[in-house]
């Protein structure tokens, strides 16, 4: 029996709209991977304090005046692909020693919002190639081995949103200042479009739907399917 140490570990990205309870599945499945005796690492994009260009992005998200809302889908994917690049030795050193990675966002956030900006589908998928180039070849970051996009309505996520204030670390950079992406009903509807179509189109791009016939699943119900979907991407 060879030990964990000798295989190569795996990518595990959770994403989802803005509301959708990543960090809460991010946090179940690392207590749950834990629990069955796996080695976890967790990278949370955009890294606001620990990154050079992570910072840059929380600066450009407060400061609306930058109107980085409408800046060309191409320029402000470098910006978070430079994000994930300064990150990405360390995950590739977890991965060569066979630890499991959760990324809460990676490129598919690029996928998903930039994306939505872009109406045409062959306009898109031309993006997608430019973007799949831009991270993985120039950029050399690891390929995920599955992305799982936690989906819920939009009328849901706009309630979801109304009754929070961002994600904890989110909230301590931006101190009083909106997230102009939140704060953008348009942006997150076509991010929302976006996401439902790269399910439809991209390999190992998992639709994860947290709506039950009434209300929200709750949270244990989400996990176990999140739990499940990975269990078989650990066994490849």
């Amino acid at each position: 029996c060879k030990s964990r140490g000798m295989k190569k570990g795996k990518l595990i990205v959770i994403d989802g709209t803005d509301g959708s309870g990543k960090a809460t599945q991010v946090e179940l499945l690392r207590n749950r991977l834990r629990k069955d005796g796996r080695t976890v690492k967790v990278v949370d994009f955009p890294e606001y304090y620990k990154n050079f260009f992570g910072a840059f992005i929380g600066h450009c998200l407060s400061e609306q005046y930058y109107n980085w809302l409408n800046v060309h889908p191409k320029i402000a994917s470098i910006a978070y692909a430079a994000d994930r690049f300064e990150s990405s030795k360390q995950i590739n050193e977890w991965l060569k020693k066979g630890y499991i990675v959760l990324a809460n966002r990676y490129v598919s956030a690029n996928q998903i919002h930039q994306g939505g900006k872009i109406k045409s589908a062959s306009k898109r998928k031309e993006f997608l190639r430019w973007l799949d180039d831009m991270e993985y070849r120039v950029f050399g970051i690891p390929r995920p081995d599955v992305t799982l996009y936690l989906s819920l309505p939009i009328h849901v996520i706009l309630k979801l949103l109304k009754n929070r204030e961002s994600s904890k670390m989110k909230r301590e950079y931006l101190k009083k200042k909106k997230d102009v992406h939140e704060n953008d009903k348009n942006f997150l509807i076509n991010s929302r479009k976006s996401a439902l179509w790269l399910s439809e189109t991209i390999p190992n791009f998992i639709k994860i739907d947290c709506m039950g016939k009434k209300e929200i699943r709750t949270r244990e119900d989400i996990h176990e399917e999140v739990y499940e979907k990975v269990k078989k991407v650990l066994k490849k």
